[in-house]
């Protein structure tokens, strides 16, 4: 199974935040669309980095005062790790609990942002595509 059969991944919105934007505006972003993570982007389709819910949460824990004020681009992971459609499902799935991680850019050939994917969606894809490989194979001929 590849990247490109995970329902939503490429027909959803990605969506982006810039690095000179608050932690204010990710938080709300972030909320406002139900997401646990948010691009990081100038143009959309370049990806400067990444911003979780878990990288507000700890720099919370560690100054309470002003975080809402910091820059994106301060508290964002720059080394984010892409897929493309053609990937496999496991293999993403492989690069994002290695590296403690929930959710992955996925991009064009020209590294152009295209899609996002969550560690849930590969999951749940996962074991929808285990399912009906189960009743195929157990099907009355």
């Amino acid at each position: 199974m590849r990247i490109g059969d995970v329902p939503g991944a490429t027909t959803r919105s990605v969506v982006t935040i810039e690095p000179d934007d608050t932690i204010a505006d990710a938080v709300y972003v972030l909320k406002e669309y139900s997401i646990g993570a948010v691009v990081v982007s100038s143009d959309g389709k370049q990806i400067l980095g990444i911003i979780s819910e878990r990288d507000v949460v700890r720099h919370l824990a560690l100054e309470q005062e002003g975080t809402l004020r910091v820059k994106v681009e301060d508290l964002m992971t720059e080394n984010v790790k892409t897929c493309r459609l053609d990937d496999e499902v496991e293999a993403a799935m492989t690069v994002m609990a290695d590296g403690h991680f929930r959710h992955m850019p996925i991009v064009t050939a020209d590294d152009e942002l295209c899609g996002i994917v969550s560690l849930g969606d590969l999951a749940g894809a996962r074991l929808d595509h285990l399912e009906a490989e189960l009743r195929d194979s157990t099907a009355p001929s």
